[in-house]
């Protein structure tokens, strides 16, 4: 699996499918986000091997990502590659959206009403 794809294709899921996410995948975020702001000025190799290390464990999550890029290579070969998805701001987006997903999934707690 080809680097800028894979990143490319696990953005796509967590913007589009959160329902692959189960509650201890987005438990385990937080320490994705601070892996991958450690290697913000790595190649794309770098971040696309921590990617596959996390979705190892979570397996929804990794067969939505190999359908994902499927349908990645199927577009590339019609369309160009998309400005999102540029070495400088992949890493942004990719942290942007994680952040996003972890909001919306992770539910504060409701206060007691008397």
């Amino acid at each position: 699996m080809e680097a800028d794809k894979l990143i490319q294709a696990f953005t796509q899921v967590v913007r589009n499918q959160d329902y692959v996410f189960s509650p201890e995948a987005i438990a385990t975020i937080p320490a994705l986000r601070e892996t991958i702001a450690e290697f913000e000025t790595q190649a794309p190799q770098e971040l696309a091997e921590v990617i596959r290390n996390w979705y190892i464990n979570h397996e929804d999550v990794r067969d939505a990502v190999l359908i994902e890029e499927r349908e990645i290579d199927k577009i590339s070969k019609t369309k160009p590659e998309s400005q999102e998805n540029t070495q400088e701001n992949r890493y942004r987006v990719l942290q942007d959206e994680l952040q996003k997903l972890q909001d919306k999934k992770t539910v504060a707690p409701q206060p007691n009403q008397p």
